[in-house]
């Protein structure tokens, strides 16, 4: 029985310049209509430098949650999913990002963005990231937070990888856990720095604590609106812009009556 929480906010740069949030963020649960047994969630970060970005960034979720609720009907289950689901979903997205470039008359990399997703189902989950951000995950209430996969840096400082480059199917990282997860959390960069130990790259146990604690109090399954709001609050809070003017996203999960890792 999931329960799950989100927030995507402005940083205060864009706030100055009258930007739009580039951060866009989803997550849906399988079956739609009653408790959520499978849960599917994706977080992408426009590129600053790129005109159309949080289009790119709102059109890559939607076809990351598309694409993995066909996925997930065929094989039902997350660790019987292809080692190829990684490059065969960037493929998808790129597809439909090229189709709305064409559309609009714009080159492809005017919408050019990131992607962190996940695919938690009962017994495993696949995670998914291309460029920046962070995935976390543990698999018991007591157990470690650990990282999914570390972040793609560029050649040069704060330089990234985006689903929109021609060799973007070289940087995908596709991560299965053959096991139960417990919680688990996805943050774009603007978050990343709050939530990853640097240069020691391992999760922050404390941040994700405070971020996760109420969440589990929560007895209804499902999103927990309050919940993120009181997430939207905190990213938006001073002391957070006061170590971040960037967009921020931070999609948490967890599970009542965490099960047993095999």
């Amino acid at each position: 029985m999931w329960r799950y929480a989100s927030a995507s906010v402005r940083g205060t740069s864009h706030l100055r310049a009258g930007i739009p949030c580039q951060d866009h963020a989803q997550v849906a649960t399988i079956p739609a209509l009653g408790p959520p047994q499978a849960l599917i969630a994706v977080a992408s970060d426009g590129a600053g430098s790129a005109a159309r970005s949080d289009e790119g960034a709102r059109a890559a979720c939607s076809a990351f949650l598309e694409f993995s609720r066909l996925a997930l009907d065929w094989v039902c289950r997350a660790e019987h999913l292809t080692d190829s689901f990684g490059s065969d979903v960037l493929a998808d997205l790129r597809a439909d990002i090229a189709a709305l470039a064409k559309d609009q008359n714009e080159p492809i990399s005017a919408f050019a963005c990131t992607l962190l997703g996940a695919l938690v189902t009962p017994d495993a989950a696949l995670f998914v990231q291309i460029g920046d951000g962070a995935v976390v995950y543990r698999t018991a209430p007591d157990a470690r937070w650990l990282l999914a996969a570390r972040a793609t840096r560029g050649e040069f400082v704060n330089e990234t990888v985006f689903i929109t480059r021609s060799d973007a199917s070289r940087h995908v990282q596709a991560v299965r856990v053959n096991e139960p997860i417990c919680e688990f959390a996805l943050m774009t960069d603007g978050v990343e720095h709050l939530a990853i130990k640097q240069p020691q790259g391992e999760p922050h146990t404390p941040f994700l604590e405070y971020m996760t604690s109420a969440l589990r109090e929560v007895t209804e399954p499902g999103e927990a609106h309050a919940h993120g709001s009181w997430i939207n609050a905190f990213l938006t809070s001073e002391p957070v812009n006061e170590r971040t003017d960037d967009d921020k996203t931070l999609i948490i999960a967890t599970r009542a009556r965490c099960p047993i890792p095999r």
